[in-house]
């Protein structure tokens, strides 16, 4: 008899042979193999369809966890990633600027399983130094989290106090997205003023009605030949 997990995370069940698909392609029926299905909706009545067939092991891979009764759930597996400790992590983030013991800072940060991403939002709030940013970016993609979150715990200077929290991202109120740049490019103003070929590339891209940010009329350009 095989086993149901559900999971955010499909990573950790990504060993000996296994298959992934789009929901349920193929039946779950060959002998040690896993098979992760990543599913957007899945329902309780899914997992009892397929609890009594699977063979070795079938990972649905869910955004959130539906609702199950007792009896579905002591029958299945439910992986950690579906059961954020918020509070855990909110305690290891707040850690990293409010105590000087960096050891139990250390600590909190790889038993919490802090999240980089989550984590980075608070480091982009309340540290400016770019050592900082550059130790992260050299491990952030090759390295296990364990490195980032070593740079957090030892690199960060404590203040003692509690960290700024991270703001959302403001929504653009002018016509700036219409320049194919970011948002918060600082220099989006600088090129336009110097390179007449690119404000005559928005003008031949976008309707005059949707910007106001360069005149209208189209400039000549002098070339050489």
């Amino acid at each position: 008899m095989g086993m149901i997990f559900l999971t955010s995370d499909e990573r950790p069940f990504k060993e000996g042979d296994f298959i992934i698909s789009q929901g349920i392609e193929y039946l779950p029926t060959a002998p040690d193999t896993t098979y992760i299905v990543f599913l957007n909706k899945l329902k309780e009545k899914d997992i009892k369809e397929w609890i009594d067939v699977v063979s070795f092991r079938l990972v649905f891979v869910v955004d959130k966890l539906p609702k199950l009764s007792k009896q579905t759930k002591d029958r299945i597996i439910i992986h950690e990633s579906l059961n954020p400790k918020t509070d855990s992590y909110n305690k290891a983030i707040q850690a990293i600027w409010k105590y000087s013991d960096r050891d139990y800072v250390f600590r909190l940060l790889v038993e919490s399983k802090c999240p980089i991403p989550l984590a980075l939002a608070w480091v982009k709030a309340n540290d400016s130094d770019p050592l900082t940013w550059r130790r992260i970016a050299a491990v952030m993609f090759t390295l296990p989290d364990t490195y980032c979150h070593a740079i957090m715990a030892f690199c960060i200077r404590p203040t003692g106090r509690s960290p700024n929290w991270p703001k959302g991202s403001t929504k653009t109120t002018n016509n700036d997205n219409l320049l194919f740049f970011r948002d918060t490019d600082k220099y989006v103003h600088n090129l336009l003023n110097v390179l007449p070929e690119m404000r005559n590339e928005i003008r031949e891209t976008i309707t005059p009605e949707e910007q106001t940010i360069i005149p209208k009329v189209k400039e000549s350009l002098l070339e050489w030949l």
